[in-house]
């Protein structure tokens, strides 16, 4: 699994030239992008395997289970409080972050037909919750951002995180998003987040100054299909 990076990242440019895309997607790692608000996919976007939707209050549970996963733990910064209050906390304030421009977290779910879920929280779109995807660090202006993704324990391995990194990969480089590049960082030690990222289309640009992978897709590259 891999997550949106917040360190800093240094080396050549994303477009060839020395320098200057890099440095500002290192730049809006650090002060995010707040210029617009950013809107969910509409429709949903979905693939084979699984379908991208917005958090739901009724996935606190899984979401606050994936965050208590010592694998999900080794690799990714996640809350030190890591309950069903907390997780629902941060669900709530997803349409916040989106309205500033910060991020943009999907969660991959089954598809399923029909909506499910209590009745007293809302319909549930989507079956068992799979995974994250997610954008962020937005660089309007050259027209990047930084994307990152986990699943739960009994997905991994399965080609899950491949189908919803693609997907949203796709999405993000094509209207209406439209952006050019997104950036993805890992360690070299996450094989298997290493393995999604090339899968997907993600080509290997840098390391950053504390040797994390830099991985970049380019809207100018064909990406491999879900």
């Amino acid at each position: 699994m891999e997550v949106s990076p917040t360190g800093a990242i240094s080396g050549a440019s994303l477009s060839g030239s020395p320098g200057p895309l890099l440095q500002a997607v290192r730049k809006t790692a650090l002060i995010g992008y707040r210029a617009v608000g950013l809107s969910l996919p509409e429709p949903l976007l979905a693939g084979k395997r699984c379908l991208l939707r917005s958090w739901e209050l009724g996935d606190a549970p899984a979401l606050a289970a994936a965050w208590s996963d010592a694998e999900v733990r080794h690799w990714l910064p996640v809350p030190d409080v890591v309950d069903q209050v907390a997780a629902a906390a941060w669900i709530a304030g997803q349409a916040d972050r989106r309205q500033a421009g910060l991020a943009l977290d999907l969660v991959a779910v089954e598809p399923a037909p029909e909506p499910t879920g209590d009745s007293a929280i809302g319909p549930k779109v989507g079956g068992e919750v799979l995974g994250e995807v997610g954008l962020s660090a937005f660089d309007p202006e050259r027209g990047a951002a930084r994307i990152g993704w986990w699943t739960v324990a009994a997905q991994r391995r399965r080609g899950i995180a491949t189908e919803m990194v693609r997907i949203l990969t796709a999405w993000a480089l094509g209207p209406p998003l439209g952006l050019t590049v997104l950036v993805a960082e890992m360690e070299p030690g996450n094989v298997g987040s290493l393995a999604v990222a090339m899968a997907a289309g993600y080509e290997e640009l840098d390391r950053s100054a504390d040797g994390r992978l830099v991985m970049v897709a380019r809207s100018d590259r064909g990406l491999a299909r879900p």
